[in-house]
């Protein structure tokens, strides 16, 4: 193959069953260039290196690279990006299905503004099932991501920079010192990207154009639970690492620095209020704890059987907070099961 005009790196672990439709999906995209696919596979236990190299592509086969043991996504982001050829990297994750003309968008972009970064529209994928409460709630947080997305479609704030779908100058993606690969847990690898990325002065942008459908996002309250007390275990090191600044003000461990009475919706304030409550260790402790804990969860599930989504949406927040400062706080024995 000649000298590829795009990359794709796709990092994954136990992604076996997960990643031959990505690349198919990627197969089936029309470019006017060579496409390199490097896939990454850390330390799964699943044949993922074997699911992902019997995928044809229409430019050969894709690079599979494997580290023995898992070292975490930001790590694994960082092999294929150092084994990409081309001066343009498609970062993508493994549960992604990429609509026609996708690839194209992305390229175009980076023929236009050669110095910026972009977030391509994550879709979640249609359920099969009459839609849950909780997915509800996904759809929700979605849409508010997608209009907030829009509204800074061409200077993204870094808080906003998910890079499950995402696309960079290779040259761009070295000089910030690519991913933070001491990340090895779920959560925040792709902000702190985002955050040094606006550090030095390059702009990320929205491109609505290239959707891809997110196929195995979690529609699960307990496992979306557990990933938020790993993103305050990870947010308990980046605090320390930022004493102050607005990374700092993101993740949220000093609490807001106002509740904005009257001039923010009453949701709003009031989730701002819970975050301020759920930084003293007393009130953390006790929600927090198994019985706290379950008993939370049982006025969710009695609000989800009556219908009540406004409120039950609100206290999926307080619960998500609840692990998330757990995380960033407390002894991981403190608490109860993550």
């Amino acid at each position: 193959m000649s000298a590829p005009g795009l990359s794709i790196v796709i990092p994954s672990r136990d992604g076996a069953a997960r990643i031959p439709e990505t690349l198919a999906s990627i197969a089936r995209q029309e470019v006017s260039c060579n496409v390199e696919v490097v896939v990454v596979d850390d330390g799964s236990s699943d044949g993922t290196r074997n699911a992902a190299a019997g995928v044809a592509l229409p430019w050969g086969p894709p690079s599979v690279l494997r580290h023995d043991v898992g070292r975490g996504r930001a790590a694994a982001c960082n092999t294929g990006l150092g084994a990409a050829r081309a001066p343009v990297v498609v970062v993508l994750d493994d549960d992604m299905t990429l609509e026609p003309g996708a690839i194209a968008a992305h390229r175009a972009f980076h023929e236009r503004r050669a110095r910026q970064a972009a977030l391509g529209r994550i879709v979640l994928a249609p359920g099969s099932e009459p839609a849950s409460c909780f997915r509800r709630f996904l759809e929700r947080e979605q849409a508010f991501r997608e209009g907030a997305l829009l509204d800074r479609r061409d200077d993204v704030p870094f808080p906003m920079c998910l890079t499950g779908h995402f696309s960079a100058a290779r040259d761009v993606l070295e000089e910030a010192g690519g991913f933070d690969a001491s990340i090895a847990r779920y959560g925040f690898e792709d902000i702190d990207l985002g955050y040094r990325l606006h550090g030095a002065g390059i702009r990320i942008a929205y491109l609505p154009e290239a959707v891809s459908i997110h196929r195995a996002y979690m529609t699960d309250l307990d496992r979306y639970l557990a990933r938020q007390r790993e993103a305050g275990l990870v947010a308990r090191e980046l605090a320390a690492r930022y004493p102050d600044g607005p990374f700092r003000e993101y993740l949220r461990v000093d609490g807001p620095a106002r509740l904005g009475l009257g001039r923010s919706p009453a949701g709003l304030v009031g989730l701002r209020l819970a975050n301020r409550i759920l930084l003293i260790r007393p009130f953390r402790r006790l929600l927090g704890s198994r019985a706290g804990f379950a008993a939370l969860l049982g006025l969710l599930a009695a609000g989800e059987r009556a219908g009540l989504d406004r409120a039950v949406h609100f206290g999926y927040h307080v619960a998500r907070d609840v692990r998330y400062f757990q995380g960033c706080f407390d002894d991981p024995a403190e608490g109860g099961a993550a």
